[in-house]
């Protein structure tokens, strides 16, 4: 898989680790807030954001194993990769699928290769972000401390642009790995095992 090539290097894998980590807490920030209003109104619409939001939550900490498992040469690695190579096959490509008609505010429902990369795109925007702020900075008033601060930035921007573009295993293998590794980190929270991402999401 692709993946493994691209985070063969440490800094790229940790690349990779901060992405996740980061829309982790960007998505249960929103899960938190659409809670709190099915709360008090309950809602079908907040319900159902709710829902997706869970959704969105579980696949995105279950590719998030499925990195430290890569990073760590976990023993299961190897039969996820095989499962997800052969039951990829069995995947229905989300542009064939059948939608219904859903009001124009309806959240949508994500892939998981698109909720992944979007992750990966929101860390190259993040760094773009600062880096942009630095050079601003730098144009006023130049320092060598933040010329090496834009030096580095520049680097990373370059890496979350190769991970966004290469770091990512085919669609389909990817929506079969999140969906394994999902129904396993279920499996351990409902037999009271340790999660290997600390956030654990409420049921």
């Amino acid at each position: 898989m692709r993946t493994q090539q691209v985070a063969g290097k440490p800094r790229q894998q940790e690349l990779e680790l901060e992405a996740v980590r980061t829309r982790l807490q960007a998505l249960q920030e929103y899960l938190a807030v659409y809670r709190a209003s099915f709360a008090s109104s309950g809602s079908a619409d907040s319900y159902a954001r709710v829902r997706v939001l869970r959704r969105d939550v579980s696949r995105l900490r279950a590719w998030g194993w499925y990195l430290m498992g890569c990073r760590d040469g976990a023993r299961w690695l190897p039969a996820v990769q095989w499962l997800a190579r052969v039951l990829s096959v069995f995947v229905m490509p989300q542009r064939h699928r059948s939608r219904r008609r859903q009001p124009l505010r309806a959240m949508r429902h994500l892939s998981s290769y698109s909720l992944v990369e979007r992750a990966y795109a929101a860390l190259e925007d993040d760094i773009q972000g600062r880096l942009l702020t630095l050079r601003l900075a730098q144009g006023e008033r130049p320092t060598g401390l933040r010329s090496r601060q834009i030096t580095m930035l520049e680097r990373q921007v370059d890496e979350a642009v190769r991970l966004r573009l290469c770091g990512l295993p085919q669609a389909r293998q990817m929506t079969v790995i999140c969906h394994l590794l999902a129904w396993a980190m279920a499996l351990r929270s409902c037999l009271g095992l340790r999660l290997p991402l600390a956030d654990r999401v409420r049921r």
